[in-house]
């Protein structure tokens, strides 16, 4: 029987500014089996990457704070876990490569001493042994002269290597469950494809759960097994990889399915969702995508759907009138 490693209910996370505070995440369902990879995608802006920063609790130094839900993980729930717990989880059990290493990794600490120090607080080893534990790491993760490459600076390294670092990093303690927020994006075609490829030997090799936050759903197709697709802060459709590509529910995962560029021998124009995702502080009545949608009727402007089991089965839900049976009935559509 499949166990749930990670489970995210009715997650809402808010950002306090002039006058008040808007949702960024408002009301997120989501679960992570055991040795399961999933997919979380949307444009940007659509409240991925908070949701990832929620579920480790590294909202602590911004305007943002979690309003409601729960996330559990492992049978703890995170949200309520002090400091201290949640400090003993954070990049043991629960570990997060981030969007743009150069950022992430400190400038004036050399790369041994960065390994290091989570090596040495989760694991307990000493100096002498974290430093050769850290050189091994690296040299997992793909990365010659390890021996050298720790006493240099992140700026010494390429962009392509500095990524492999922060796998390295979050690897280091043999994470349960690893969340990389867009680890490809800043990287070139070739690097890409080796990063991927080392994410999903290391998953194999440690049976780790991931969650992986995209934009690319090639990527997607390449490495998970579910996908999650949020829009405006809320999950519109959730499927399998296959069931999603084959026959996708949602008029939103319609749009960035087709928008994704085809090999064709005539050069045609590339297809786009028109509009831009609404500001947090002007959303829509109804369904938050009714304003860019080319099914909506006059039941999306007024009543915004819930996320209900969809046509197809096995898992399968959809945020649309349109696709959940009789409820549809009103707006007399089928997509």
């Amino acid at each position: 029987m499949t166990q749930k490693l990670l489970d995210v209910q009715q997650l809402e996370t808010e950002f306090r500014r002039d006058g008040g505070s808007v949702k960024a995440v408002a009301g997120v369902d989501f679960h992570i089996n055991k040795g399961e990879v999933l997919g979380l995608v949307g444009e940007s802006g659509c409240g991925k990457s908070v949701t990832s920063l929620s579920i480790m609790r590294l909202l602590k130094d911004t305007p943002g704070r979690i309003a409601g839900g729960s996330v559990l993980f492992d049978g703890k729930d995170l949200v309520r876990l002090s400091d201290k717990e949640m400090r003993q989880i954070r990049g043991n059990e629960l570990a997060m490569i981030f969007q743009e290493p150069m950022t992430s990794l400190n400038p004036v600490l050399r790369i041994g001493r960065q390994l290091e120090e989570p090596i040495m607080l989760h694991l307990g080893y000493g100096r002498k042994k974290a430093r050769e534990h850290a050189i091994d790491i690296l040299r997992q993760v793909g990365i010659p002269r390890a021996e050298e490459v720790v006493n240099d600076y992140p700026h010494q390294l390429s962009g392509g290597m500095r990524q492999r670092v922060m796998i390295a990093m979050a690897m280091s303690c043999r994470p349960k469950l690893l969340i990389a927020d867009e680890p490809t994006t800043a990287l070139d075609v070739t690097i890409q494809a080796q990063i991927l490829d080392l994410m999903k030997r290391l998953k194999e090799e440690r049976e780790m759960s991931m969650l992986l936050i995209t934009h690319d759903l090639g990527v997607v197709a390449e490495m998970c097994d579910r996908v999650v697709v949020m829009y405006a802060g809320r999950v519109v459709e959730e499927a399998s990889v296959r069931d999603l590509f084959d026959n996708p529910q949602h008029p939103y995962t319609k749009g960035l399915i087709r928008s994704v560029p085809k090999l064709r021998r005539k050069v045609r124009r590339l297809e786009s969702i028109q509009g831009n995702v609404p500001d947090l502080s002007q959303m829509p009545q109804g369904c938050k995508f009714a304003p860019r949608c080319e099914y909506a009727t006059e039941q999306c402007f007024r009543q915004e759907p819930e996320l209900l089991p969809a046509e197809g089965g096995s898992g399968r839900k959809s945020r649309c009138w349109l696709t959940q049976g009789e409820a549809a009935a009103e707006g007399g559509v089928r997509i």
